[in-house]
């Protein structure tokens, strides 16, 4: 039933040149733009941002970068919040508003995402990252 990545995309006409310019404009973008904070974000917005179709993006992601799209917008969505937890601007914030701040949608899959990127708890997290600090 599951077929290798390569015949999944192998009609594409997504040149491995392409495929790079396309994935440092993403980068960039996702840096700069901040797509990621929008929690409604889908492959076909990022795509459209890009001006690349669908297919092109997905095939970017699985290919190039080696991610599904909810892994790889929430990776940034992790990075905003770990960045969060040791500001202490956000001391007085609970951890959950960080994570709707960085534009997840429900706590259960903030705690997954954040597990699945970081290994450990968000509050393991901010424990180990203010212990190193002293």
């Amino acid at each position: 039933q599951s077929s290798a990545p390569k015949h999944r995309y192998e009609k594409s006409s997504l040149t491995t040149e392409q495929a790079k310019q396309y994935a440092d404009l993403l980068l960039l973008k996702m840096e700069e733009e901040k797509y990621y904070l929008n929690e409604d974000l889908k492959l076909k917005d990022l795509a459209t941002s890009l001006d690349i179709s669908t297919h092109h993006l997905s095939q970017l992601l699985n290919e190039h970068l080696s991610l599904k799209f909810a892994d790889f917008v929430n990776a940034y969505r992790v990075k905003a919040v770990q960045e969060m937890l040791v500001d202490p601007a956000y001391n007085h914030f609970t951890i959950l508003s960080m994570a709707f701040d960085a534009g997840f949608k429900n706590k259960a899959s903030f705690n997954s995402a954040f597990k699945k990127h970081c290994g450990q708890t968000p509050t393991q997290y901010k424990k180990q990252h203010m212990a190193s600090q002293s």
